[in-house]
């Protein structure tokens, strides 16, 4: 049986944040402290979540702990301490180490200090845009400096490390998106996410897009320019762990904005697209395209969009094949 490495998630709402983006659907919390029985109870939510979890591994699956949701390293020491003392004692065999996800600006060496002493492998950054100017737009508090300031302090200290990146930002252009990705792998990302700006109800961004001052991306747009990003990582070796919010994340809240349930397999399909365009420049006219195992339906597209536009646009007759000598996202062409 193929073995499985997945998160075991642990939802912090949006608390340890306090700014409020102006795409951000969630309540700005500030000043918030809760009485130790309540954080005592949430250890205790922690611990039966895990506990519940553990019960639906396969032998030889590994897991993480993954506090997800809001700024971890920004909500009050003693209850982050707490709860990374509840999910240390799990760590084992099986539960292979903490992940979570912050801010730029919620990192410094006494931070580093503690997620070390308590078993954190993994931070996830919310770098989003490394444009100052993008970045002011859209209120994030923060200028680019502090987060390549984060990501090499992560790193020094051992981390693996996840750049997350926004595609559609207000004020945001392609070329400061592209501009991100590459930021985000000179800065030492061992992973990335992608996710193209959707507007929620009740946000600034919502008031903008209905005065007319935002466009929202349809999802032809997010595709196009995620892909452009994805390109990036892709080349540099960078994984890719996800693109577009997940189902769950309120999305029916959101009425405008690349809310695609499949996006993340569009933007492959359009990453598929353009190396097989690049690559069929001096073919013949029939030619046998090999992508690796698993991935001819990336590379063909849904429903054959991308065989029907590639031999729209040049003429060829393709066939797609497996190779699994492959890696991902990495093509080879045969003229027959």
């Amino acid at each position: 049986m193929k073995t499985r490495h997945k998160n075991i998630p642990f939802f912090i709402p949006h608390e340890g944040c306090g700014f409020r983006c102006i795409f951000c659907s969630q309540t700005k919390i500030t000043g918030v402290c809760r009485s130790a029985e309540q954080t005592a109870e949430e250890c205790r939510e922690l611990a039966e979540t895990v506990e519940a979890s553990l019960m639906t591994l396969h032998d030889g699956d590994s897991a993480e702990i993954a506090f997800f949701g809001g700024s971890f390293t920004g909500i009050e020491r003693e209850r982050m301490i707490s709860l990374l003392e509840t999910a240390e004692k799990y760590i084992g065999d099986r539960i292979t180490g903490i992940r979570l996800s912050t801010r730029p600006d919620y990192i410094d060496g006494e931070i580093c200090d503690i997620l070390k002493a308590h078993g954190v492998t993994a931070v996830e950054l919310g770098i989003q845009s490394v444009s100052d100017r993008v970045l002011d737009l859209n209120r994030r508090g923060h200028h680019s400096d502090v987060s390549e300031k984060a990501c090499y302090l992560l790193k020094e200290n051992g981390f693996l490390l996840t750049g997350q990146m926004m595609c559609g930002l207000y004020g945001s252009t392609r070329e400061d998106e592209v501009d991100t990705a590459g930021a985000i792998v000179r800065w030492g990302c061992d992973s990335a996410r992608i996710y193209p700006t959707v507007v929620f109800s009740g946000t600034e961004l919502m008031t903008l897009t209905k005065q007319g001052k935002y466009t929202p991306l349809t999802t032809e747009e997010a595709v196009s320019r995620a892909a452009d990003c994805a390109s990036v990582f892709v080349k540099n070796g960078v994984k890719i762990l996800r693109i577009g919010l997940h189902s769950s994340e309120n999305l029916a809240e959101a009425p405008f904005g690349a809310k695609h349930p499949a996006l993340g397999e569009l933007v492959m399909s359009e990453i598929y697209y353009k190396e097989i365009r690049d690559a069929l420049g001096g073919a013949g006219d029939n030619v046998v395209v090999y992508v690796p195992l698993g991935c001819v339906s990336k590379a063909v597209g849904q429903h054959r969009a991308n065989a029907v536009r590639l031999e729209n646009e040049t003429g060829k007759r393709l066939s797609f094949r497996e190779d699994k000598s492959l890696p991902e996202y990495k093509i080879r062409i045969e003229t027959n």
